[in-house]
Parts: C-alpha cells; sequence; structure tokens
C-alpha cells in the first residue's frame, strides 16, 4: 500500500494539522532551553518548505505563538490544542514536543515539563503542573479522527513513551522519539537548535527523488545521530513506534525543480481565501471553522452569497451534507484494574446512525481508586482547582490526579461508590440538588449525583497459591484469610503480595482483611514485609504479576501467595499459547490455586452515572446516552462476552453468572485452580469507616518514620581506616541521612563507652535537621574504648519500641562497625541478642559491616538483620547506595 500523503489528491479537502511545543523558559530549579526556539522554527520550515513541505503556513499551531525568552507555555494550552486537533483533524495530524521531560524513579509515567512544572516530595503526584504521555496525551490522541497521526517527541526520557504507546486498534500512529528509554540528552545550541532536531530538518527538507516517509527519517536520523553520544556517553539511538503502513512527511526536494507548483483547485482557492478574509475582518471562531469543514456544494454556495450579500452571510451556511459530525463524548473513569477490559468494550460500542456515523465516543481512562474517591468527595475541586499547593505538592487537584470530568464511573467495587457518598469526616456527596453545605475535608464540596445503575461484571478476590505448596483443600472457600495464611507458614516458607492499596479497590479491600489477619496486629510489619520481598510496590494487580514472571523475581516467586482478583489469577494461569494468556507471562510463572478468602468482599464492578450540577445543556442527550451504554454492557452478549473474555463472570439476574464453557475460567488450566461456583465472600466486610481505618494505617505505616543509627566509633576503626573519607563509616551514615526528612525522628548514638555506660548520643533522638545532623556526624571523634554492641542494640531497641503512639509508623534500626567488637560478642550473647531482635513489635536492623565476609549466611551480622526483617550489607555490597535506599524505605527525603 503507498504511504499516505497529505498532499495526494484524495487528501487535498482534509482537514491538516501540526501541532508544534516547544517550551524555552523555565521556572524554578529546571535550566532555560534556548535551543528551543530554534527547533520551532526549524519545524516550521520543515513541514511547510516550498515544493517539499506536506502542511501549509495556515495548518501550523505554534506553542507558544509569539517566540522570545519570557514567552511561557501552559500544560492547560497544550491540552485544548490537542483536544481540538483530536475532534477537528481528519488527515495528517503531526504533534511535536521540545522541552524538559521527566520521568518517576522506576522509569515510568513520562512527564512532558512545561514553565511553571515542579517536582515535589509527594510521592504519589510528584509532578505539578505536567502532563503525562501515559495519562493526559496518549488518551487524547488515540481517538484522533485524523487518518495518520505522527508524534515526534525531542526531550530526556522521550523514549519512555514507548512503553506506553496504545493505539486504537486499525489507527494510523506513528511516535518518534529523540533517544531511547531511559535515556537524557543535552541541551543543545541556541544557533543551531538541538542536534535531534537539526538533524530531522535536514532529513524533511534534503530527501532526493522520492518522498521522505517516516521508515526513511527513522533510518536516516538513527545514522545521522550515531556518531554523537547522549547525557553520560550514552549512544544516542533514537526510536520508534509505527501502528499502520508509512506516512509522508515531506516531498522529495527536487520533486519541484523547473516547473510551477500545481495550482489550488478552485475549493481550495475558496477555502484558503474564506480563511485570510476571516482574519482580516473578524477575530470571531465560526468563519475559519467554516473555512476547515467546506466542500464543493457549499464552495459553489459561498461563492454565489459574497457575490450577493458579503462576508457577513457566511455564517448562515450550515455543516457540510454526507459528512460524519462530532459524536457525542462520554468519559468513563474506571479503577487501574479494569481499564483494559473496559476500553475494549468501549472499543466495541456499536452505536451508530443510519450513515455508519458514530454518535458516541466514549474515552476511558483510570485513576488510582483513593484519588477517585477523594476527587468525589470534593468535587467542586474539578472545576475550581485550589489556587495554591503546599511546598510538597500534596493537595487535592482532581484534574491533576484523576483526569477530566467523567460521565461514568465503573470502580471494581461498591465499596469505592459507598466511601464517596458517604456522609461523616470529609463530607459527602449528597444530591447537589439537596441543599447540602458540609465541607469536605479537602475543602471542597459536592457538585456531583452519583447513582449506582446495576453491576456489569463480577469477580472475587482470591488468593492464589502455588499449586506447589501444601494446604488443605477444605480451606479453598468459607475461611478467612487468616486461616489459610496461618495454614500455610505453618507448612512452609511463604510471602503475601498484593499491589499497592491506594492503586486499586480489590488491593485496599485485600489489605483491609491482611491487616486484620496480621498476627503483630502492626500495619507497618505487614508493609516491611512486602517491601522486604518486592520493590518497588506494583500499582496493579497485572503489574505484580508480571513482576514475577519476569525471571528477575524466581526466589520471591516460589514463596508468593498473591491477593489479586480471581480474572488476573485466571489469565495469569493459561499456557503459552492459549488466547488471553498476558504478554508478560512466561514459564518462570507458577501455576496457582484460588482460594476465596471469605473476609475479601467480591468485586462486582458497579456502573455509576455522575451528573454535575449546572452541566444543563445537553443533560437529557447524555443521560440517554449513559444509560444506553449501561444496558448495552450489562445485557448485550457481545458486551459481556468482552468481560467474560478476560476472566470476568458475567451478569445473571443482578448476581454472577456462572462461567460459560468457552470462559477463560473453565480452561483446561484453569479447571482445578478456581471455583465454578462463586462463594460468599466478604459479607459484612469492606465497610466505608473499616477501609478508610485502613488507608490511614497504610499511611501511617509509609508515612514519617523513625531511624536510630549506633555507630562504632571505637579506635580500631581508624585504624583499620574505616573511619574517615569516602566509604567510611561516618560519611557512609551522613550520606543514607539524604533520605530522612523534616518529619522523620532520627538519631545518632556511638557505642564506643566504657564498660556499663550507656551509648553517647551524638545526634538526640527526635526530629532534626537533616544538614545540622550531618555536619555532626562528620566531626564525631574516634574513642579509645570497644564498642559496647550488646548493651547499645538493647537500649537502641527499646527507644524505638517504648511509644505506643508511633506503633504503625515504619522504624529501622541502623549498625554501622568494623566488625571487630561485633564478632567479638560471645555466643550466647548473640543468641539472646537475635532473640530479641525479632521480638513484636518488630524493628527492622540493618546491620552494616565494614569488614569483608561479616554477612554470610550464618554470620552474626547475617543473623540479627534476618531476625529484624532486614539486610546485611558488607563491602561486597555497594553499602553507600543500598545504605541509603534501606533508610529512604523508612524515611521520607529525597533517595528513591
Amino acid at each position: 500500500m503507498p504511504p499516505y500523503d497529505a498532499r495526494g489528491e484524495e487528501n487535498r479537502g482534509k482537514r491538516h494539522r501540526a501541532v508544534l511545543i516547544g517550551v524555552e523558559r523555565y521556572e524554578g530549579a529546571r535550566n532555560d532551553l534556548p535551543a528551543v526556539a530554534t527547533n520551532l522554527r526549524l519545524m516550521r520550515e520543515a513541514l511547510t518548505a516550498g515544493h517539499g513541505g506536506v502542511l501549509g503556513p495556515e495548518d501550523l499551531v505554534v506553542i507558544p505563538a509569539s517566540g522570545g525568552s519570557a514567552a511561557t507555555v501552559d500544560p492547560l494550552r497544550v491540552r485544548e490544542a490537542l483536544t481540538a486537533a483530536r475532534d477537528e483533524v481528519t488527515g495528517l495530524l503531526v504533534v511535536y514536543f521540545a522541552g524538559h521531560g521527566i520521568v518517576r524513579p522506576d522509569g515510568s509515567d513520562l512527564n512532558l515539563m512545561f514553565t511553571d512544572s515542579r517536582v515535589t516530595r509527594d510521592r504519589q503526584h510528584p509532578f505539578v503542573d505536567t502532563l503525562s504521555w501515559r495519562d493526559d496525551i496518549m488518551p487524547e490522541l488515540r481517538y484522533a479522527r485524523a487518518d495518520w497521526v505522527v508524534v515526534i517527541l525531542d526531550c530526556c526520557f522521550a523514549g519512555n513513551a514507548l512503553g506506553a504507546f496504545n493505539p486504537l486498534g486499525g489507527q494510523n500512529f506513528a511516535l518518534l522519539t529523540a533517544a531511547e528509554p531511559g535515556v537524557e540528552i543535552p541541551p543543545g545550541d541556541p544557533v543551531t537548535g538541538t542536534e535531534f532536531t537539526a538533524a530531522l530538518h535536514r532529513l524533511l527538507t534534503t530527501g532526493v527523488g522520492e518522498p521522505v516517509t517516516f521508515t526513511r527519517i527513522v533510518t536516516g536520523i538513527r545514522e545521522a545521530m550515531a556518531p554523537l553520544k547522549a547525557v553520560d556517553g550514552h549512544p544516542w539511538v533514537p526510536d520508534e513506534r509505527r501502528h499502520g503502513d508509512d506516512v509522508v512527511l515531506a516531498l522529495a526536494a527536487d520533486a519541484g525543480e523547473g516547473e510551477e507548483p500545481p495550482p489550488d483547485d478552485w475549493l481550495t482557492v475558496i477555502r484558503k481565501s474564506v480563511t485570510r478574509l476571516s482574519a482580516a475582518v473578524s477575530s470571531r471562531r465560526p468563519i475559519p471553522a467554516l473555512a476547515r469543514r467546506m466542500t464543493r456544494t457549499t464552495a459553489l454556495v459561498l461563492a454565489g452569497v459574497v457575490a450577493l450579500a458579503g462576508v457577513g452571510a457566511w455564517y448562515l451556511l450550515g455543516p457540510s451534507p454526507g459528512g460524519c459530525g462530532l459524536p457525542l463524548e462520554l468519559r468513563v473513569l474506571t479503577d487501574p484494574d479494569l481499564r483494559a477490559t473496559v476500553q475494549k468494550a468501549a472499543d466495541a460500542y456499536p452505536e451508530r446512525d443510519g450513515d455508519r456515523c458514530r454518535t458516541v465516543s466514549i474515552n476511558v481512562y483510570d485513576a488510582k481508586a483513593t484519588d477517585a474517591v477523594a476527587a468525589f468527595r470534593s468535587s467542586s475541586l474539578w472545576q475550581e482547582p485550589p489556587a495554591s499547593c503546599p511546598a510538597s505538592g500534596d493537595c487535592l487537584r482532581p484534574q491533576r490526579n484523576v483526569g477530566a470530568q467523567p460521565d461514568i464511573w465503573i470502580p471494581a467495587a461498591g465499596s469505592a461508590w459507598q466511601r464517596a457518598t458517604a456522609d461523616g469526616a470529609g463530607g459527602g456527596t449528597a444530591s447537589a440538588e439537596s441543599g447540602t453545605e458540609e465541607q469536605a475535608a479537602e475543602v471542597g464540596k459536592s457538585v456531583v449525583d452519583l447513582d449506582r445503575l446495576g453491576s456489569i461484571a463480577y469477580t472475587p478476590m482470591v488468593l492464589g497459591v502455588p499449586d506447589t505448596m501444601s494446604l488443605p483443600q477444605s480451606l479453598q472457600t468459607d475461611d478467612p484469610l487468616d486461616a489459610i495464611v496461618s495454614a500455610l507458614k505453618d507448612a512452609q516458607e511463604v510471602v503475601v503480595l498484593r499491589p499497592d492499596p491506594e492503586g486499586t479497590e480489590g488491593a485496599l479491600l485485600a489489605t483491609d482483611a491482611l491487616y486484620s489477619s496480621s498476627g503483630s496486629g502492626r500495619a507497618s510489619t505487614v508493609e516491611q514485609g512486602i517491601a522486604k520481598a518486592l520493590r518497588p510496590m506494583p500499582s496493579t494487580a497485572r503489574e505484580l504479576m508480571c513482576v514475577l514472571a519476569d525471571g528477575l523475581h524466581n526466589d520471591v516467586e516460589d514463596q508468593a501467595a498473591v491477593l489479586v482478583p480471581e480474572q488476573t489469577l485466571a489469565q495469569f494461569n493459561l499456557s503459552a499459547g492459549v488466547p488471553g494468556r498476558p504478554d508478560c507471562a512466561t514459564e518462570a510463572l507458577r501455576h496457582r490455586v484460588a482460594h476465596y478468602p471469605s473476609d475479601v468482599p467480591m468485586l462486582d464492578l458497579p456502573f455509576v452515572r455522575v451528573t454535575w450540577a449546572g452541566a444543563d445543556r445537553d443533560a437529557d442527550v447524555r443521560k440517554a446516552a449513559v444509560e444506553d451504554f449501561y444496558q448495552w454492557l450489562a445485557t448485550d452478549q457481545d458486551a459481556q462476552k468482552r468481560f467474560t473474555d478476560d476472566g470476568f463472570r458475567g451478569v445473571e439476574e443482578g448476581e454472577p453468572a456462572p462461567p460459560d464453557d468457552d470462559s477463560v475460567l473453565r480452561s483446561e488450566d484453569n479447571t482445578t485452580a478456581v471455583r465454578e461456583q462463586v462463594p460468599a465472600t466478604g459479607e459484612g466486610t469492606g465497610t466505608s469507616a473499616s477501609l478508610s481505618d485502613t488507608l490511614s494505617r497504610y499511611r501511617g505505616a509509609l508515612g514519617a518514620g523513625r531511624v536510630l543509627y549506633l555507630l562504632d566509633n571505637s579506635t580500631s576503626t581508624a585504624d583499620k581506616r574505616v573511619w574517615d573519607g569516602a566509604g567510611g563509616a561516618k560519611e557512609l551514615v551522613a550520606r543514607s541521612m539524604t533520605s530522612l526528612g523534616a518529619k522523620d525522628s532520627f538519631g545518632v548514638r556511638m557505642t564506643a563507652v566504657e564498660e556499663g555506660r550507656p551509648a553517647v548520643e551524638l545526634v538526640k533522638f527526635g526530629p532534626n535537621s537533616r544538614a545540622e545532623a550531618q555536619k555532626t556526624v562528620v566531626g564525631a571523634k574516634t574513642a579509645a574504648h570497644d564498642a559496647r554492641i550488646g548493651a547499645g542494640l538493647r537500649a537502641a531497641l527499646e527507644t524505638l519500641r517504648r511509644d505506643p503512639a508511633d506503633a504503625e509508623q515504619p522504624q529501622l534500626l541502623v549498625l554501622v562497625t568494623d566488625g571487630e567488637d561485633f564478632e567479638a560478642v560471645e555466643k550466647e550473647e548473640q543468641k539472646k541478642l537475635v532473640a530479641e531482635a525479632g521480638r513484636a513489635p518488630l524493628v527492622r536492623i540493618v546491620t552494616v559491616s565494614l569488614q569483608s565476609g561479616a554477612c554470610t549466611p550464618g554470620r552474626f551480622g547475617d543473623r540479627l538483620a534476618e531476625a529484624g526483617g532486614g539486610r546485611c550489607l558488607d563491602p561486597g555490597d555497594d553499602i553507600a547506595a543500598e545504605l541509603a535506599a534501606e533508610v529512604a524505605r523508612t524515611g521520607t527525603g529525597d533517595a528513591e
């Protein structure tokens, strides 16, 4: 098939556009990028140049519209431009971005940064006033009406966008990134632009003999960048993804030599005339909009009207006959665990008119379950966000945290709807017409009605146990999670894993039961156990299973019982080659049997109609469209199949339906893994109050921490040259303090004292200035005494266990020693200290020995750390990096 050509005869009457975004100026800590202004000029030239350009100057939308170092770029303006392009372009759409890019510590979620963008210490929402490629830009562009979408990203970490490249089936979409995932690129030269865009300009404007297509660009740009190096000497390799055949981005530079350019046909002449006249006589929008949608028929009529009545009559012309008008857009907010399946159903929704024009467009997006609930409880903040946030960035901004105002909400379970509508602390979402004035804790108030219409599918939460583990079959149903886990732990080593409970409703319901079944009764004990087995915590059930399947966590995978939805478990049980098996599933993943805890509620996928106060313009039409979509999802056989194909249970008279013969649940791989009849689960559990308390405990367990350092300052540390300098005891402790924040409590005690004396408090335990504490540690001196390891450990554990009010706070004891006095502890004393370390409530212990071999299995340092659920570090490890990371698990500072 020939490449798509915007200047081809068949595409001449279509609307084409390039949205060129360049951010030169940045506030705060980000450096300005003067080369970006040149980049915009180069892209304008390349796309509109002479015979080669595929677009006209009138097809360009440049942000900022006027250049200069003072020009600012607002993400809302960019979002508006992308939305307009999504709805208006019917031919070629090119989107180009040059500026700063940033990602999360795990490399996910590329965010494009603008003038006022900031990075905060809020771990859930670290980026403010940015646009997420995954959550903001890709969801817009995947619904574009354009024949072809081409996106070009010239920013650091541009390649990280590739992991969230998910066009609609059948959509023509290409993505070109300046470099591979994880690669930062130089800022470029203010005169010549960035190296990537300058090379792109050359390729677009110097092609000879044949059109410059996307695939030719990819080859050429890689050759052009091969001699160059990215930041840190990384090979500079532009990357790409393409969904569709190919697209022309420039004609051959010699295509029109010696020839006059072909004249525009009379339709194009009239359209351009309308555009020029409208710019001259009016700044109102209808005239240029009319120019964009003109056909030959309307052009003939327009010519007569202009001759008789002048420009003013142009406003009377209606939409072009025979074309599809803009469909009504319904926005569907759902739980991250449901996103993929709900998207499949939305894509299959067949609502079209007699001309086969789509009358309803459904945009599906997801948000963390807790963010969605908080946003609905303070829904006025969607329309009037807070004027400012604290420096931490920790404030509720629904447009940022969740997305656009939804028309439909499909949470994973009715418990989310109950929390969103419950009265009490935090306010409720009583009817917006009822006069409820109660303010939400987040400062907003309710301006929505949340009407629960019914369930569209079901799936129980299960504990997936490897079929190699010993567990009585009688425990598969009708027993609480505590009984199942206790029986597992009595028979073998096991670790219970679940995704982030703030991310999905299923994980929150599982965590509620998990905390109740925790032997210690402390959330921090549960969370430390999970973090010890798997870091970082996966956001969804699918991500959790993908991590276990990646072959890098085989030891954990063998011992992991997972709390996930039944449909997720069933999909990952499928054998290679069986339809429905997730792409990330591998043979490293164990086959698992589902156990159905009686105290974890069913996920019942409620369909909730969201009605906004004051949104009356098309209220009746929108309400009818929402209800039609619900009826189709809940009753149509094709719609239900989208869910049952993914392992959900369908709906039958308002209850879970038995799985059909072709269901994933009835596959050979799941014959013994799942139950055909759904057992009763979660009756009377998962209440709003209980789940709110669980969230508080979870956040407390991950909140401000308590860290106490025991520092061996005996003279032997200086004799062995491990006291001062890079990699010395003092430097290791001071450096790890970067992981501590202003809300953390910490202290440093020196253990070299006279026998019978307590350890010396170098930094008093409590809230401290990190900078002052680091300065004090660096200036510490050795003492001519032995390190009193045993006494120091007992006193430190007593300090951390002393205050019951801090029971849910993460706690850490760090012991740093040169190894000499550490190994000198008598064997009987070692046993007592190990037993004391393992006593509840558990305090995580990290032992750091500057002597090689101290962490050999069975040595004192290893046994002590294992008893405390921590780690032992010695010169065989990268102590500086690993210790900072361990402290970061407890502290709230800068380190990740």
